[in-house]
């Protein structure tokens, strides 16, 4: 009896342990500056892209509430983490950005999976970010913009608008026509407080839609006043938040909200590659004709005077002479809650990495017609064919020799219609400027701005050259050509960063742009722009979202090149192009890939700002915020954010700073929404351009990560050959092709149960061993495999 009972019980803890094995979390290899990475199974394995993709999706949306991505509406956070200061000065705001990339990967996901409902659930969401209160301003036959001079210090706000300046808006009419039955815009605010954090909600919790830069060039992230986008003068004082930004002696209960066209134009980007996939949504395809439609508010002059050299702050507003045809960097509008009034302003300002060309070529394809034939009000066909051969001939005039694109134009110089500079290079009137909008720091300095912006001339020259248009193509080819050269040339790749620390990889991070360079003035024909210099002052290894981005246009340039996985078709850079992006993206699968999604420790010396920033309040306001901060002159950052300090992970940093003085080595490891969506789009493009490629697994931070220089398309692990019949097939139990978590279960069961022992191919491959029998040591193999601790067998 006691005998029989032993070997229950040896049996009940083998079983246990054999179940253990399949159950418990796989840890992959991969350490990020020695935590672990993930150790959660992937739900839909990683063996293909696709896979890897689902897998992602399911972290990053499925759970995405659980994972702290969405909020419980489904709102997705500028990032998972909270402290964070960059264009959001809170982790869990949202922004336009994150909500088009909810929509660009949902349109990812319809593709690879077939329509799922994905798409119109995510632009839906989307849909929170269209501001309901907008009384009658459709319904206004002018909005008026009054002219006030733009400066470049905070200190030198508020400035008094100038009566009887005004501008009009040439195309409200025609929109207020096509759209009557509505209320507003059919735009994106900007940027919203998900979980009404600051209060000016009310303090219930509730979405709330806030704004935050208003005062010039150089007021940072560090300097702004955040403000209710609804101002009823509950906040502030008697003159309500707005007093801080106007002289007027008693502000209107008043809306006023601003858009970043970038943000639509991702989104109705998505759309139309639902169209050409064949996944599309018709009534999600006609809301993108009307946003596309309603996007060329951008496409004006602020206070829509003349675009021209000679232009001056007391002219008048010009009509369609005011139209620049580029994605500038904002069209703002408002009015009186009670409805008597409205205002809208345009921007004088454009940069090259606000424009989307792959966009422009949607709004006017006849082919794929679901948005172009959504467009109800006249003149959007003919602005939009204007505005895409002008931001491609924008691109063209800005184009370094070495091949990154440089800043952008203006109407305005220096927001105030001066005299241009004797000598300044122009582009149909405008004059270049290195940094448009903001200085602090310069807006096209960081390398985001290059890889967002030529990711959508690379889609392009793919569609066009799919499409049989060979002028687009071409004209896309020449300037991808050169940056892709580029770009391949300067990753790094094994080398340390300038603490000494070895980096797998790593790319450009910062350009600094030479203070005497600019392009040669538009002649309506691409130069060399030898003079248009730069330097690459700073590299980088943890932006996941940039990284991906790069990788993500490579792709693309490299299908349109011809490229096939296994081959020497294609050109040579596209082939490198291809081999570089798929490096990229295997290495930061196995080297950051989490728990919640794929990420990599990173520092912020500028956070100390928080601490130390002035924020420039005028001395004659003083008030109050939704939660009590005091606003006075001679705040710092912090002092209108003392609720921060109730954040664990805040309360780290500022014991950091205050022993250290600094926050330069503070280690935070960000899942920004838009960095993982990123990620995913190029995880999907991989499957989409190139399904026959499979994933190389085995990258871990200690190793030599090389890409192949020969001149065959990298297909990876799996090779292109089938195994001949009988041949074992090692790992793939079940048989079906692919090693996964599947194969695990189904070998532990088989050890567990005599009655469902493998037998003939399935027992071959379960010897992962190679010796001869299957048992534990097989299983315990299998799942080192499996965790990316072994890359072979």
């Amino acid at each position: 009896m006691v005998l029989k009972k032993t070997k229950k019980a040896v049996a009940f803890a083998l079983s246990l342990s054999l179940l253990a094995a399949v159950a418990s979390p796989l840890t992959a290899s991969a350490k990020v500056n020695g935590v672990a990475g993930r150790t959660l199974p992937e739900k839909f394995g990683d063996d293909t892209y696709k896979n890897m993709f689902n897998s992602l999706y399911d972290d990053v949306i499925t759970n995405g509430t659980k994972n702290g991505y969405l909020s419980d509406k489904g709102i997705p956070y500028h990032s998972v983490e909270t402290v964070i200061v960059e264009a959001p000065d809170y982790g869990h705001e949202t922004t336009s950005e994150a909500m088009s990339y909810l929509v660009w990967i949902a349109a990812m996901k319809d593709n690879l999976d077939g329509k799922s409902g994905e798409l119109a659930k995510a632009w839906k969401t989307m849909e929170t970010m269209i501001p309901s209160v907008q009384t009658k301003f459709m319904s206004q036959t002018s909005p008026s913009a009054t002219y006030s001079d733009e400066w470049e210090e905070p200190d030198m706000y508020p400035t008094d608008m100038v009566n009887g300046n005004t501008g009009l808006n040439p195309i409200h009419k025609d929109l207020s026509a096509a759209y009557s039955s509505d209320e507003g815009l059919y735009l994106l605010h900007w940027l919203a407080d998900v979980d009404d954090w600051y209060g000016f909600g009310g303090g219930n919790g509730g979405f709330t839609f806030i704004n935050t830069f208003q005062r010039g060039e150089q007021e940072s992230c560090f300097e702004t006043i955040p403000q209710g986008c609804i101002e009823e003068l509950k906040y502030g004082n008697e003159r309500g938040i707005k007093g801080i930004f106007t002289t007027e002696e008693k502000p209107a209960e008043q809306y006023a909200y601003t858009n970043a066209p970038d943000a639509e134009a991702r989104a109705i980007q998505g759309v139309y590659w639902a169209e050409r996939w064949g996944v599309e949504d018709s009534s999600v395809s006609a809301l993108a004709g009307k946003m596309t439609d309603q996007l060329r508010n951008d496409m004006f002059d602020k206070y829509y005077k003349k675009i021209s050299e000679t232009t001056t702050k007391n002219d008048t507003s010009a009509g369609y002479d005011g139209a620049h045809y580029l994605m500038a960097w904002y069209t703002s509008w408002g009015g009186a809650l009670d409805g008597t009034w409205s205002w809208q302003i345009g921007c004088s300002h454009a940069h090259q990495f606000y424009q989307n060309v792959l966009m422009a070529y949607a709004a006017v394809d006849k082919k794929y017609d679901g948005i172009s034939s959504n467009m109800k009000a006249s003149g959007a066909l003919k602005d939009w064919e204007q505005s895409l051969d002008r931001q491609l001939e924008f691109y063209e005039w800005l184009q370094s020799n070495a091949g990154p694109f440089a800043g952008g134009a203006t109407n305005s110089w220096k927001g105030r219609y001066e005299k241009y500079p004797s000598g300044i290079s122009t582009f149909y009137g405008m004059a270049y400027v290195a940094h448009p909008v903001y200085a602090d720091p310069g807006s096209n300095g960081w390398i985001g701005n290059q890889v967002w912006s030529t990711q959508r001339i690379a889609e392009l020259y793919y569609a066009a050259k799919e499409d049989g248009n060979t002028e687009i193509a071409n004209r896309c080819k020449v300037m991808l050509d050169k940056w892709v050269g580029w770009f391949v040339d300067n990753l790094k790749w094994n080398e340390p960063n300038k603490k000494g620390v070895k980096l797998p990889f790593a790319m450009p991070s910062v350009l600094a742009w030479d203070e005497n360079a600019q392009p040669d003035k538009w002649t309506g024909t691409k130069s060399d722009n030898k003079n248009l210099t730069f330097k690459i002052s700073d590299y980088g290894s943890s932006d996941v979202g940039c990284l991906s981005s790069l990788s993500n246009t490579l792709l693309w340039y490299a299908a349109a090149e011809g490229v096939a996985p296994g081959t020497s078709d294609g050109s040579a850079l596209g082939i490198e192009a291809y081999n570089v992006a798929k490096t990229l993206i295997d290495a930061m699968w196995c080297c950051y890939r989490d728990d919640i999604g794929v990420s990599h420790t990173e520092t912020n010396g500028s956070l100390k700002r928080i601490f130390e920033q002035d924020v420039w309040v005028p001395k004659t306001y003083e008030g109050k915020m939704p939660k009590g901060d005091t606003i006075k002159n001679g705040i710092k950052f912090i002092d209108i954010r003392t609720n921060y300090r109730e954040d664990p992970t805040f309360q780290e940093l500022e014991a950091y700073y205050k022993e250290h003085g600094d926050t330069e080595d503070f280690e935070l490891n960000y899942h920004r929404f838009w960095h993982i969506g990123d990620y995913l789009m190029a995880v999907g493009t991989m499957a989409t351009l190139f399904p026959d490629a499979v994933p190389t697994k085995g990258y871990t931070l200690e190793d030599e990560i090389a890409v192949p220089k020969d001149d065959v398309a990298m297909k990876g692990e799996g090779g292109s050959t089938d195994p001949e019949p009988g041949e074992a097939v090692l790992g793939d139990v079940d048989e079906n092709g692919t090693v996964d978590l599947s194969d695990l279960s189904m070998l532990a069961i088989s050890l567990l149960d005599s009655s469902q022992a493998l037998t003939g191919q399935a027992l071959k491959n379960a010897d992962v061993n190679s010796s001869g029998k299957v048992d534990l040591s097989d299983l315990a193999r299998l799942r080192q495999y499996l965790s990316h601790n072994i890359d072979k067998f």
